[in-house]
């Protein structure tokens, strides 16, 4: 009885382990035939400081803007109003 419930279970673990396999492979191939038929046969740039879409619109990475405020406090700090480097 053991035997055959540890049986079951392997091959309902083959069942489905195979067509999930199945599904990661054809999206691979995909994803690869995407690749080599685009233009330059790379992947939309997605890190925010490099994409050109987003530096269109204003949008910049939260490090290059944290240096940017760090900056502008430095600089604010030694004024004569103080308070004017925290903006509040």
């Amino acid at each position: 009885m053991i035997n055959f419930v540890t049986n079951n279970k392997i091959i309902m673990f083959i069942k489905i382990f195979i067509p999930v396999v199945a599904l990661v492979a054809i999206a691979g191939i995909i994803m690869a035939i995407r690749i080599i038929l685009q233009k330059n046969g790379k992947f939309p740039e997605t890190e925010i400081g490099r994409n050109k879409e987003m530096r269109k619109r204003g949008i910049i990475c939260a490090k290059a803007e944290e240096i940017k405020c760090r900056r502008e406090v430095e600089k604010n700090r030694y004024s004569e109003n103080p308070c004017n480097a925290c903006h509040l």
